[in-house]
């Protein structure tokens, strides 16, 4: 009798002792952070912002690894942190390519690109014999095919627009004030052409023209574009 009771606690024993093989291994929380970002980075394939998020899960996931390897076998979510590694880096990878090639194929055959920011806005006026007249440099793009970035200035009218103003994004909400008369272009839509509001970045292209400062007043652009082209902007690289 005794016999068959050791043997039955002997078996029990090695029950738990399996049981302990195969017991829960907590898992850090860097792993499911990472994995989580993993799973965002698509947003890579859009912006900058997503090339962070991407960039942000290699790092974080690549940390999991590095702790789970040195707890010994006491950490579990190896494979959830290796899928942070894989996921993240794939979409940085494709996010770079695709916004590379959009980017090389956004501007209509027989346009200039032009940054609204550094060629345009950054260009003082000129004072010559107490005469105001547009920079040399943007008088060199005048009545040139252009294509540029910038922000709509909202207006009480949001579809089938004609004509709108163009501001550049300094990074500061202009919307709430006044802009500089340097930061604003008048842009009027060509033939049946029209478009529609949007808070975001926006992409037009069309023949520019720039005249001579008449007076800073409301909604007085220096700068004028015969719009020929309008979208939502493809990148947000200027």
């Amino acid at each position: 009798m005794s016999q068959v009771l050791d043997g039955s606690n002997h078996s029990l024993h090695n029950s738990f002792d399996g049981q302990d093989e195969f017991s829960y291994k907590p898992v850090p929380p860097t792993a499911v952070v990472g994995l989580v970002l993993g799973l965002f980075s698509f947003i890579a394939l859009f912006g900058v912002i997503g090339l962070g998020i991407a960039v942000a899960g290699i790092v974080v996931s690549l940390i999991s690894l590095l702790s789970i390897r040195r707890s010994g076998g006491e950490l579990g979510g190896k494979m959830v942190a290796r899928s942070g590694v894989i996921l993240s880096t794939f979409f940085l990878i494709t996010g770079v390519f695709y916004q590379t090639f959009v980017y090389a194929h956004e501007v209509p055959e027989g346009y200039r690109r032009i940054n609204f920011a550094s060629d345009i806005s950054a260009k003082d006026f000129v004072q010559k014999d107490g005469v105001t007249s547009v920079n040399p440099d943007v008088m060199k793009i005048d009545k040139q095919k252009v294509f540029l970035k910038g922000y709509m200035y909202p207006t009480r009218q949001d579809k089938d627009l004609q004509t709108f103003v163009l501001v550049k994004d300094n990074q500061q909400c202009c919307f709430g004030g006044q802009p500089d008369v340097k930061d604003m272009i008048l842009v009027e839509m060509q033939g049946n052409k029209r478009a529609d509001f949007y808070s975001g970045l926006v992409s037009v292209a069309g023949e520019f023209k720039a005249e001579a400062p008449k007076q800073v007043g409301d909604l007085h652009p220096v700068y004028q574009l015969k719009g020929t082209h309008f979208e939502q902007a493809r990148t947000s690289y200027r």
